[in-house]
């Protein structure tokens, strides 16, 4: 894993090599095999190397006085060789350090609307004083910046910037509050749960002149071209060309690769095509899959009628009809969810919503590592591409559809957007408690005051309190989708870079992601408007039935409340311990926790969301008593 940080100084106060020297400090336990600076008279760049050529990085051109470092992959080199004028012929002998800084110095800031792959780097121009960052559109990469009077600082890494020497670590409120509740998580999406402390999202850009920040978008997929095909099957047969390239392009090269497979649609199609890919090359793939421990137990739980709790026989399905996996199946009966909690913070130096899916993930990560595994594949971006649900009350209204299925017709076109508009109040105070916000709020122990405190209350009360009706443009669908992929960019690069493994999901792919959204809504159903329709098409022959039009999702994590019980005395010692923690106890209700945990000891059976929203709470306490106590 490549990482990049740096920092420019407006004024002599502060040394850069202090600088670079300190953010060094904070991510050197991280795995790698060198590092290098690179330092100007007022500006200094970073780069840390998992590779053989650590020192090519970072690059200083005196003749223009530019300073360059970047991280990343680029996927496109064949193409932009040629665009850049180079030797074509030569192209297999092109670094992408070499053709990246050729675009940068053909086109400048442009060139990262020619660049493919996933990548972030910073361009330092001493003529004009001016400070240039990127990011890739998608992919999993993260990169963080802070700013003060004296000067401007990011890195790949948070660990870099909480430990510069002029910048005091504080929590930001506000983010730990939307983050803790759910409330807002639409907003600050540059925030940080440290004060002053911003992450860069993917497709934006940062310029630093005059001492002034300037952050923009500049990646808009919801404004491609819309195309309409008569048939569906055309849409799967282009979008299935495009993923098998997105899939390609991120197995080639000498690194060895690996991927995770749920059992689910996107891992399944994802660990299919990567295998008949490296079929091609006698090489057999190794996937790495999370299974219940108590298996047995599971089998009487009432979430077994609407969830999938074991899929370890879709798992097996994949198996055998690949014939090119190599299959781990992990239990992680060695490796506690308290540890999973904490060795996460640890790594991403932050809490995060699915704190009970820590243990299973970084399970994964580790086991890959230990295997010699270079590169992991994923497909959780799956959902907002070719497996994307789609909304059955925005399709076209089709005569033929109702003469031939009529109540198909009527139950997605009409009773249930009836259902959903004008109902939905009632069912979340009869059956579906759980999707009340108001009550998710103190279902995961935040202290009354500090819902008060920031009006969460209230705003949870006027939500509740208004019909909401289900959203009339699916674009806006699709673009909500990406805006909470980005957390999931930032913990999978904060994870690769611990493990010193690279994760890679073809199903979020720049061009799949453009292609997804030039496409129309009923691209994603059959003509018994049943959904995820593209995925299906696409596998169909390949992924067996069974797998494909399983109705259920997979519960991650099913046996959660039985694990958890079963390792009881740790996770009674953790809360013992944050009762002596005057942050924690600020903004998280204790003893409310501490009950509750007790109570769910006694019962027979807990709801795994009850747990889970516990787990949360608890790995947020922990948060606060290790940062701020």
């Amino acid at each position: 894993m490549n990482l990049i940080f740096g920092a420019w100084h407006y004024n002599n106060n502060y040394s850069v090599d202090l600088s670079l020297q300190k953010m060094y400090n904070g991510l050197r336990k991280l795995p790698h095999q060198g590092h290098a600076f690179k330092t100007t008279l007022e500006a200094g760049f970073g780069h840390l190397s998992s590779g053989s050529t650590f020192n090519d990085q970072p690059v200083y051109m005196p003749e223009n006085e530019l300073l360059f470092v970047w991280q990343g992959r680029i996927d496109n080199i064949s193409q932009l060789t040629k665009k850049l004028g180079l030797d074509h012929e030569a192209r297999t002998s092109y670094s992408s350090d070499f053709v990246l800084l050729q675009a940068y110095r053909k086109w400048g800031r442009n060139c990262i609307n020619h660049l493919r792959g996933e990548w972030s780097f910073a361009a330092f121009d001493g003529q004009t004083q001016e400070l240039f960052i990127a990011q890739s559109p998608t992919g999993y990469t993260a990169l963080y910046y802070y700013h003060d009077n004296s000067g401007f600082y990011f890195s790949s890494s948070i660990k870099g910037i909480l430990q510069l020497p002029n910048y005091s670590k504080q929590l930001n409120e506000v983010h730990f509050m939307r983050q803790l509740t759910l409330w807002g998580r639409e907003n600050g999406a540059y925030d940080t749960f440290y004060s002053n402390v911003f992450s860069l999202p993917p497709a934006h850009t940062i310029i630093i002149k005059n001492r002034t920040v300037k952050v923009e978008k500049y990646w808009n997929p919801q404004i491609t071209e819309k195309r309409t095909y008569k048939k569906t099957q055309h849409y799967a047969d282009e979008i299935m060309e495009l993923f098998v390239a997105a899939v390609q392009s991120r197995i080639c090269g000498d690194k060895s690769v690996a991927s995770t497979l749920s059992g689910g649609l996107d891992s399944s199609a994802v660990s299919y095509t990567a295998a008949d890919l490296l079929k091609r090359q006698n090489t057999t793939l190794t996937t790495f899959s999370h299974v219940p421990l108590f298996a047995s137990e599971i089998l009487q739980d009432i979430e077994k009628e609407k969830s999938v709790l074991d899929e370890t026989p879709f798992i097996h399905d994949i198996v055998n009809a690949s014939g090119n996996i190599d299959s781990i199946l992990l239990n992680s009966a060695n490796y506690s969810v308290l540890n999973g909690m904490i060795d996460f913070l640890d790594i991403y130096s932050a809490p995060a919503h699915g704190a009970c899916n820590a243990y299973w993930l970084l399970d994964i990560y580790r086991s890959a590592a230990q295997k010699g595994v270079e590169v992991l594949l994923k497909g959780e971006g799956g959902n907002g591409s070719i497996s994307f649900a789609g909304a059955p009350h925005l399709l076209p209204v089709s005569i033929s559809a109702f003469i031939h299925n009529p109540f198909s017709f009527f139950k997605s076109r009409i009773a249930k957007p009836v259902v959903q508009t004008f109902f939905r109040n009632y069912l979340n105070k009869r059956n579906h408690k759980r999707s009340s916000l108001r009550k998710y709020a103190f279902n995961v122990f935040a202290q009354p005051a500090r819902l008060d405190q920031h009006g969460i209350t209230m705003d949870f009360s006027a939500i509740d309190d208004i019909q909401r009706p289900s959203p009339d443009d699916i674009q806006q669908n699709k673009e909500l989708f990406l805006n909470l992929y980005n957390v999931r960019s930032a913990i999978g690069a904060a994870s690769g870079q611990y493990y010193g493994v690279e994760l890679r999901d073809p199903t979020i792919d720049q061009d799949l992601i453009e292609y997804f959204f030039s496409i129309p809504n009923e691209a994603f159903f059959d003509k018994h408007f049943n959904n995820r329709m593209l995925v299906k098409q696409m596998m169909r022959g390949k992924i067996p039935d069974r797998v494909l039009f399983e109705k259920r999702k997979g519960l991650q994590s099913a046996d959660i409340v039985y694990r958890v019980k079963a390792q009881a005395s740790e996770i009674s010692a953790a809360i013992e311990d944050i009762k002596n923690s005057t942050a924690a106890g600020y903004y998280i209700d204790i003893q409310n926790l501490s009950s509750t945990w007790q109570l769910y000891l006694r019962q027979p059976y807990v709801e795994p969301y009850q747990m889970q929203n516990l787990l949360k709470a608890l790995q947020f306490a922990l948060f606060l008593h290790t940062n701020f106590d």
